[in-house]
């Protein structure tokens, strides 16, 4: 692997991405169809699945990270600023959309006595806090990472633009020490509490925080030279990743105390490792398109994937192809208008400014895959 600095850390894509993106929400999908009515029974392999979802959720916190801290740093590096207001913009058309769309079929389905959600879910739900209700209604319960995800936003992009990369660094690895204290501290005081350690957004900022701390680094050459060694030892960062899961499916303490930390390091590792060297499968059409439209198959899979009825859509194997549909109709007709419109917003300001956020590739890829 060369070391001479990556391209797309000053503009443009960064390689992979989309296909890490893929296989987050393939083991979101997997770990959430295997409780559902009419998956097969494999044995112990189908228990070997349940820290697939977490591992899905944890690997788009570091991509989120490092993707949106990319992205401030490229602004700061052109305008020696960062314009909170035009970032905002920019998220609320990326986000908004789609999600005003979920919520509203989801209002749809109860009008209709399909679901039952109470108002402290809707509550919960529209002002993003669902990461902090015990004991939500499983068609909204997953909205608890796009919570962290936006406290995130609200949070970090601020900070950064008023300490920038040196005092930001400091922060972040603040971060990365300080959450497992918290997290054993809840174990040893309030043990009660515990499994919401894995939903406050105070004690699961660190994998955020990660891939927040990984994207700065890449900033300055002799931390990028330093990453490029590291991330030869990828397969040991692989091993440990999956030690420390096993081990937290063994043991609670660890799960809570250990494993999120490192779970942290390792993806973002092996993150810099995928972009780095930009395998050509990560980089694959159907996989990148998949990638693409992750967000809106995040959104829609768990009205289909749902342990708790035995409807129809929510039965194998038709409950794996029907979010697919749903969220390729949510992406067509609802999230690449808006798409469109936030990067004609942004050509305006600046004609040369291509960035991560506007996917290029179509995602009839993932209907393809289907036939």
């Amino acid at each position: 692997m060369s070391n001479r600095p990556a391209t797309w850390l000053t503009s443009g894509r960064i390689p992979a991405l989309d296909g890490l993106r893929a296989l987050a929400i393939f083991f979101v999908i997997i770990s959430h169809a295997r409780r559902t009515h009419g998956f097969p029974e494999i044995g112990p392999f189908t228990r070997v699945l349940a820290p697939f979802g977490t591992l899905g959720v944890d690997i788009f916190f570091v991509l989120s990270g490092f993707l949106i801290t990319t992205l401030l740093c490229r602004e700061i590096e052109r305008s020696n600023r960062v314009h909170l207001g035009a970032f905002y913009v920019r998220r609320i058309f990326r986000l908004a959309p789609a999600f005003a769309c979920f919520l509203a079929a989801v209002a749809a389905l109860q009008l209709n006595n399909f679901v039952d959600i109470s108002s402290r879910d809707w509550f919960a739900a529209v002002t993003y806090t669902m990461n902090f209700h015990s004991k939500p209604a499983w068609e909204l319960g997953h909205l608890w990472s796009l919570s962290i995800e936006e406290h995130f936003y609200l949070l970090w992009p601020p900070v950064f633009a008023f300490v920038a990369y040196k005092s930001g660094a400091r922060i972040l690895l603040a971060t990365l020490f300080v959450q497992p204290v918290i997290r054993w501290g809840v174990l040893l005081f309030r043990p009660e509490l515990s499994p919401m350690t894995d939903l406050w957004t105070f004690t699961r900022f660190d994998t955020i925080a990660a891939g927040s701390l990984l994207a700065i680094l890449s900033r300055d050459e002799a931390a990028c030279a330093k990453l490029d060694r590291i991330s030869r030892y990828w397969a040991f960062a692989l091993i440990s990743l999956i030690g420390g899961l096993a081990l937290g499916t063994v043991s609670g303490k660890f799960a809570v105390g250990v494993t999120p930390s490192i779970t942290a390091v390792t993806i973002a590792i092996l993150v810099w490792t995928a972009a780095r060297r930009a395998p050509k499968l990560l980089e694959h059409p159907w996989i990148a398109a998949i990638g693409v439209g992750s967000y809106s198959l995040y959104l829609w899979q768990q009205l289909f994937l749902n342990p708790n009825q035995t409807y129809w859509w929510t039965t194998f194997p038709q409950n794996l192809a029907l979010p697919i549909i749903a969220a390729w109709i949510s992406f067509r007709f609802i999230e690449k208008p808006f798409l469109k419109l936030k990067q004609q917003l942004q050509q305006k300001k600046a004609p040369h400014n291509r960035t991560h956020e506007t996917p290029d590739a179509p995602l009839v890829g993932i209907v393809n895959m289907q036939k």
